[in-house]
């Protein structure tokens, strides 16, 4: 087992293979007044890729929920609207992202008329891996992609969504170990998605990325490697911080861990890492970010090999990505998220899955130089199903292996602590071929 001890508590998921049918179109509901929206910029059913829209509903009153596809402008097709579809109350659909578009690269926006959250995942060559990402409830001007690789036989895309009614113009600064890299600017056609292959812009390198808009869009960036025998993606975000968090991290098991920082900005920066571990604190200080680099911290270096959480602190406001890998034997898989900027008393995600082969692990860290009463709520399709209360101690990282909690099926989660906690949810299968993580939605 990747986890020695489940003692902790976790996130709100949902999951992706159900087949769960698209839900009932227009049933005579109340007009739906949009109360939330999430973009999604990667995206693909070509090229031998499945791709899934998990959406769960963690309210008590049904959720009236849209879809839009948008396609690049060179396939001829725009937008598609799909069917409203409802999703009750403290549920999860799936929508099969190629069941609505054929085989197209595709950028998708999520209406609802209640607070739901949804996460993308996408699977490949028979899903000898995936990735997955939460989406983000809004466009901005400008975002930050912290990792990213042209080198060691690396392929990594940009893509950016304009859900906008006018065309945009967006500039791209790749920051590099030797500086920025200025891209030439690319326009962005209404309501479409366009890819950039950053192998095409750079020579062999690691880089950050920065996309700057005249009108709101939406960035994500994707990498892939030994002939896609493995792939991550993330979402970007729109502003640095001072400090992030990230539940996740292994260097045990098989696992490597790299934290990736990125400072977009014109001063030098200078960053502490706060490693939270089995074994407590472990303190990495005077990290030096000199204005508009990236850096990689390979957390081994630090902790030998445990399982931990990270909290970063910068003088200046800088991007926090992690990235882990692993090799069972097949080739090597990985995953990656953008860190969270807070913790929160709630945590939500969408995605998760107990049948089918799959392992998932909610993991939950606790900030806080107090204990900390955390109580986790699985959402099945029997109904909620509380996990009980445990009680974390200071400054310190647990895991659940939601597989020997539940019996097999698909799964969300809600985790509520007594102070602010941080969570994430990773899941693999294929007997850890193939694996993904993300974040969930904080909320106070």
């Amino acid at each position: 087992m990747r986890r020695a001890t489940i003692t902790a508590a976790l996130v709100a998921v949902l999951l992706v293979f159900s087949g769960i049918p698209m839900a009932v179109a227009g049933t005579g509901r109340r007009e739906m007044t949009t109360v939330r929206s999430w973009y999604f910029a990667e995206g693909t059913t070509d090229y031998g890729f499945e791709e899934y829209i998990c959406v769960q509903n963690p309210s008590p009153r049904d959720a009236m929920v849209r879809a839009t596809y948008m396609l690049p402008e060179s396939d001829g097709a725009g937008q598609i609207a799909g069917d409203p579809f409802v999703v009750p109350p403290f549920s999860r659909t799936t929508i099969t992202v190629g069941n609505q578009v054929g085989a197209s690269d595709v950028s998708v926006k999520i209406d609802a008329d209640e607070k739901v959250i949804c996460e993308r995942s996408m699977y490949w060559n028979g899903r000898i891996d995936g990735h997955d990402s939460i989406g983000v409830t809004a466009p901005y001007t400008t975002w930050y992609l912290a990792e990213g690789c042209t080198d060691y036989g690396f392929e990594e895309y940009v893509c950016i969504q304009n859900p906008r009614a006018g065309d945009a113009t967006v500039n791209i600064t790749y920051n590099t170990p030797s500086g920025p890299v200025e891209r030439k600017p690319l326009e962005v056609p209404a309501g479409s998605r366009v890819t950039v292959k950053v192998n095409d812009d750079l020579p062999p390198c690691d880089v950050s990325t920065r996309v700057e808009s005249d009108v709101p869009v939406v960035a994500e960036r994707a990498m892939y490697w030994d002939s896609r025998r493995g792939g991550h993606s993330s979402i970007g975000v729109s502003s640095p911080s001072s400090q992030w968090f990230l539940a996740e991290g292994s260097t045990d098991w098989g696992f490597d861990t790299y934290i990736l920082l990125q400072n977009p900005g014109g001063n030098d920066a200078t960053v502490d890492l706060r490693l939270l571990g089995a074994n407590g604190v472990v303190e990495v200080n005077d990290i030096g970010l000199p204005a508009g680099s990236r850096y990689t911290f390979n957390a081994r270096d630090a902790v030998g090999s445990t399982d931990f959480s990270t909290w970063v602190e910068s003088d200046e406001d800088i991007i926090c990505e992690r990235s882990m890998y692993w090799n069972n034997g097949t080739g090597k898989a990985g995953h990656d998220t953008v860190g969270v900027t807070g913790a929160t008393f709630n945590c939500y995600l969408a995605e998760g899955c107990t049948a089918y082969g799959f392992e998932t692990y909610l993991l939950i860290s606790n900030p806080n130089g107090e204990e900390n009463d955390v109580q986790v709520t699985y959402m099945t399709s029997g109904g909620a199903v509380p996990h009980g209360g445990i009680t974390m101690a200071p400054y310190s990282r647990e895991t659940i292996l939601v597989n020997e909690v539940l019996p097999p099926g698909d799964v969300s989660m809600h985790v509520a602590g007594e102070l602010p906690i941080v969570a994430e949810r990773a899941m693999y299968w294929h007997l850890r071929g193939g694996g993904h993580d993300s974040i969930g939605l904080m909320e106070n």
